[in-house]
């Protein structure tokens, strides 16, 4: 269904830009793609979820099925929600045990042959879910990831986020791969997925446990490690798919030391599960990464130091 031209479909004349307006139509009639089920957490997010909804309804994708599981809002994101109902395959808003719990709720509820889960301040881009079915039809894999442009509080584009595998910015030139630990060590290893442009088999999902409900900041990274365990690896894709929108009030608004002590906290808990050998390169990992984060501050300073030492010479001289 074209939502765009449906009649009761909420619109907004004033705004000129995606994803107030709809974009060029994607999708071939008849074309067959996978179902598609998209998942978004939310909570007191109102200022931003209207432009989440559209993102997903507007892609024009003919096999969708949108759910968004709400942690009991208090501000106006049922009454943002209630203007799509009709369009929403399924949305509940009742308290919860946070972000991970809001998505594996969903993944209760979805039939798609992919999933993703789209937070409640990002968006996709348009076309994003045709390229995403497009892809699964042509590869013979569980796993996709694109580029995730970066942009601030009004969407406007600040850098881009691409997906790497081995070259990421920080990669330790000595590291030699590892296999599926390279997905648990990935600072180390250089690998780095945007998680607002991931779509995973839903079966693959689900057979990796879904997302783990402890962890608060980084669910998307432990999963991508027992993925890799099951023998997965994600095909990179060289398009823009979302958007990630910074904003003051988000909870990677204190990125990326808080992250990165949540990642050893993963690596800790792998050490347990793993042979003797697999420990080894792991224990390896965290020794480095504590060093990696014990050094951040000096590195996060290092920048200022050079351009006032580099005033000091100049004033002497």
């Amino acid at each position: 269904m074209t939502f765009a031209f449906d009649p009761r479909f909420p619109k907004n004349p004033n705004k000129t830009t995606w994803p107030w307006q709809p974009g060029q139509p994607v999708a071939n009639v008849g074309e067959e793609l996978p179902h598609i089920s998209i998942i978004t957490p939310s909570f007191n997010q109102g200022k931003f979820i209207e432009e989440t909804i559209r993102s997903v309804l507007l892609q024009d994708y003919p096999n969708l099925q949108y759910i968004i599981i709400d942690g009991g809002s208090s501000d106006e994101t049922v009454a943002i929600i209630k203007k799509y109902e009709p369009w929403i395959s399924y949305w509940v808003s009742e308290p919860d045990r946070g972000q991970s719990h809001a998505i594996n709720k969903g993944l209760a509820l979805a039939s798609g042959d992919w999933v993703a889960w789209l937070n409640s301040d990002d968006v996709y881009l348009p076309g994003a879910l045709s390229t995403i079915g497009r892809a699964a039809v042509e590869t013979d894999c569980a796993w996709l990831v694109g580029k995730t442009v970066m942009t601030d509080e009004r969407l406007q584009q600040i850098g881009i986020f691409n997906p790497e595998m081995y070259t990421a910015l920080g990669r330790d030139p000595r590291y030699q791969p590892q296999g599926w630990l390279d997905f648990v060590c990935t600072k180390r290893a250089g690998i780095s997925l945007p998680q607002p442009s991931s779509f995973w088999r839903r079966e693959a999902v689900l057979s990796a446990g879904g997302v783990d409900e402890t962890i608060h900041y980084v669910m998307d990274h432990e999963l991508y490690g027992r993925l890799a365990h099951l023998g997965l690896r994600p095909i990179l894709l060289d398009s823009p798919l979302a958007c990630f929108r910074s904003h003051p009030a988000q909870k990677t608004a204190d990125f990326p030391v808080s992250f990165w002590r949540e990642e050893l906290s993963i690596v800790n808990r792998w050490l347990v599960r793993v042979d003797a050998r697999e420990r080894k390169k792991l224990s390896d990992y965290a020794t480095w990464l504590e060093r990696y984060i014990d050094q951040y501050k000096y590195r996060k300073l290092w920048p200022g130091f050079k351009s006032f030492v580099k005033k000091v010479i100049g004033y002497r001289r």
